[in-house]
């Protein structure tokens, strides 16, 4: 059985990710959603996961909205866990993690990737995921074989689309790339 999952960044945050735990979605970023889900209207409803973030919700909801259900919340797909990093180190931090690559990650973060994957591959329908940049980052690295961190810079509200099929995960085609700021 050949399962499609969309992995879909969230939309513009209201503020950047060094200065609020977390944000919503700006005016933009709730624009950008509303167009992202649009482009599903006319599609079944799939399963649909966020992060437990307040970004990944808000963009998440026009979809539940339009088929009629609920958004499941999967901690799996949350942001790059920053614990221990001092409020103010953490774009100094994360500048530093996103030019690295997986092998000389710390332990948590690669156990952090390995539950990603592990979600991505459980999954028994079609699923949209909202989720954030890195996360992207670490599942189409996985497929495409690559230790770097970020291989691609998703823009948000894009949908890249993968395929799981007999437990393993390919590309069938990336989404809308640009030059972006991690909020």
């Amino acid at each position: 059985m050949s399962i499609n999952i969309y992995l879909l960044r969230h939309g513009e945050a209201a503020s950047s990710w060094e200065n609020e735990l977390d944000p919503g979605l700006s005016l933009r970023g709730h624009e950008q959603a509303r167009v992202a889900a649009s482009r599903f209207q006319t599609e079944a409803a799939v399963a649909l996961f966020s992060s437990p973030l307040r970004r990944t919700r808000e963009t998440s909801q026009p979809f539940g909205d339009i088929w009629g259900q609920g958004i499941e919340i999967a901690p799996e797909l949350s942001e790059v866990p920053s614990a221990g990093v001092d409020f103010g180190d953490r774009r100094r931090w994360l500048t530093h993690v996103l030019e690295g690559n997986w092998p000389d990650q710390s332990p948590d973060l690669q156990v952090w990737r390995a539950t990603i994957l592990d979600f991505a591959k459980r999954q028994t329908r079609d699923a949209i995921f909202v989720t954030h940049f890195v996360v992207i980052n670490a599942i189409v690295g996985a497929i495409e074989k690559s230790d770097k961190l970020v291989v691609f810079r998703p823009d948000h509200c894009s949908v890249t689309k993968i395929r799981l099929q007999n437990g393993e995960l390919s590309m069938i085609e990336k989404g809308a790339e640009a030059v972006t700021v991690v909020k």
